[in-house]
């Protein structure tokens, strides 16, 4: 495994045991569940045999989680003991032995065990008995004023040691843990490891080992001075411990040490703290006293970087404080201007709007304009055709009368000049000349005047004519001649006349009236 591995790897498990720890109430809950389920079979138990079995198991379960209810139960057990038999005894007592050792009454718990006499002991129990030995001189060792007290205490460590050795089976735990320390403290680091491996792959599922197993291994990693690896196997005890819910542990305080030598004094601060917290509600005034000695060294250093941060803090506040004045600043300008380029906006919203009416409008006028040239077009050369034609008529009829008046011909002259019939044609004439002019104009125009009208009230030209009357008086109207009393004096009609024929039609108009003649201009377009 790599070393970038294996970080991630530790860090992925200190993620963990930190979940834990906020959940360590609730892992206290499941284990005194679990022992108030134990007590509540020693209290049913049907004989003394079974109800000191339960109690036993109660005791194990409460020796690393309160050492005054072990110790009321350590007792309890001797009161029973001595009712079935010396075994029973002896086994209460080292229990008894045993709680007295982790409280760090050290004199009371080597009386206890000097006063058991070992050659009645069974196997099982006789390594108990040197175990307990073994256990207590450790803690004496660690506890030593002097070199000469250590010394002296480890020599008897060995010795219980290589009697413990003797008497435990090979293939357990407790026997590979006491040969890894022996190879260990021989300088062969490296068997030790291939051991303890061994041993990790074999019980690392087993929730109750795991914690011991994984501890041990830790040792062996410190020895080899693999730093990474002692933490990765120091964490798996930790969380293993804190979810057993375990309060005398060593794997969490060593963790703790190890981060805050690397700097990491918000983790180092937490678990010092959760360690002494347990140590104190377990009453384990050894692990109270290891914890002390490192506590106020983590705090400080962790008071320290708090007001550090304080520090940093206060300058990042006045930092942001004078960022969110010019941000405030900048966003009020920002709006000013954003106003300002509203109202340009609207201002040139409402300029384009004009423009594009006046563009609509343009455009009318072009096709207007565009209408109007034509009809001047087609009108100013039809007039001078017209005007042509008059004047050649108008030249023979002054031939014919003036040959007329030479032969003395005046009843011709009279009865010509008093005929109405010559005008009556000329009328004629110049109306059909009027409707083939604006028909040509608008070639369309009958179809989409009468589209105007109601079903049934179309107006359609009779014989030869081109338009009706009505219809010559609404070309009229689309030419622009919208005054009745001049479209009368064109159509020789009498204005009343007009009036009616206008009536009459807007009368037929299919839609309202007052937007016929807007309909009307719009024919042709």
């Amino acid at each position: 495994m790599s070393i970038v591995g294996m970080t991630d790897a530790t860090d992925s498990l200190l993620k963990k045991l930190d979940r834990a720890i906020t959940q360590k109430e609730e892992f206290a809950v499941r284990r005194i569940a679990r022992m108030d389920s134990i007590r509540k079979e020693a209290m049913l138990a049907p004989d003394k045999a079974k109800r000191f079995e339960e109690l036993q198991k109660l005791f194990r379960r409460y020796r690393s989680y309160q050492l005054d209810s072990a110790f009321t139960i350590a007792q309890q057990c001797i009161q029973l003991a001595e009712t079935i038999d010396d075994e029973k005894v002896a086994e209460a007592e080292m229990n008894m032995s045993e709680v007295l050792g982790v409280m760090g009454i050290y004199k009371e718990s080597m009386d206890i065990l000097h006063a058991i006499p070992k050659d009645r002991l069974d196997t099982s129990l006789l390594a108990h008995y040197y175990h307990l030995h073994h256990a207590t001189y450790s803690l004496l060792a660690e506890n030593a004023l002097t070199n000469i007290e250590k010394d002296k205490y480890n020599k008897l460590i060995q010795l219980y040691r290589d009697s413990l050795l003797r008497v435990n089976d090979p293939a357990t735990l407790g026997y590979n843990m006491l040969k890894s320390k022996q190879l260990l403290d021989s300088g062969q680091y490296e068997e030790a490891l291939s051991l303890m491996q061994d041993c990790y792959d074999r019980y690392h599922t087993d929730e109750s080992l795991l914690a011991s197993v994984s501890y041990e291994l830790s040792l062996v990693y410190e020895k080899l001075q693999d730093t990474e690896q002692e933490k990765k196997y120091l964490t798996i005890s930790a969380l293993a411990d804190i979810r057993r819910a375990v309060k005398s542990y060593i794997a969490l305080r060593k963790l703790a040490v190890m981060l805050y030598q690397e700097g990491d004094l918000d983790r180092a601060y937490s678990y010092i703290k959760c360690a002494m917290e347990d140590a104190t509600f377990c009453k384990a005034r050894f692990r109270t006293m290891e914890i002390s000695e490192t506590l106020p060294i983590i705090i400080a250093a962790y008071d320290k970087k708090m007001q550090q941060e304080k520090e940093n803090l206060f300058k990042y506040l006045i930092l942001i404080s004078v960022l969110s004045l010019v941000l405030a600043a900048s966003i009020y300008y920002v709006y000013r201007q954003l106003r300002k380029l509203s109202a340009a906006e609207k201002a040139m919203k409402k300029l384009n709007d004009e423009l594009s009416d006046m563009n609509v409008g343009l455009q009318e006028l072009n096709k207007s304009l565009s209408e109007s040239n034509l009809v001047k077009e087609e009108y100013i050369g039809s007039v001078f055709n017209l005007c042509s034609s008059y004047i050649d008529k108008l030249d023979s009829y002054r031939v014919s009368i003036n040959r007329k008046l030479r032969v003395q011909k005046i009843e011709d002259v009279i009865r010509l000049t008093d005929s109405k019939n010559f005008v009556s044609e000329e009328l004629k004439e110049f109306f059909q000349n009027f409707d083939a002019i604006f028909l040509n104009i608008y070639p369309n125009f009958i179809d989409e005047f009468n589209a105007l009208l109601k079903e049934g009230e179309q107006i359609h030209p009779k014989n030869e004519e081109l338009l009706s009357a009505e219809l010559r008086i609404y070309a009229l109207i689309k030419l622009g001649i919208t005054d009745s009393s001049k479209i009368a004096t064109f159509l020789h009609y009498s204005p009343q006349t007009v009036y009616n024929y206008k009536l009459k039609v807007r009368n037929k108009s299919r839609i309202p009236k007052d937007e016929f003649m807007d309909a009307l201009q719009k024919i042709g377009r």
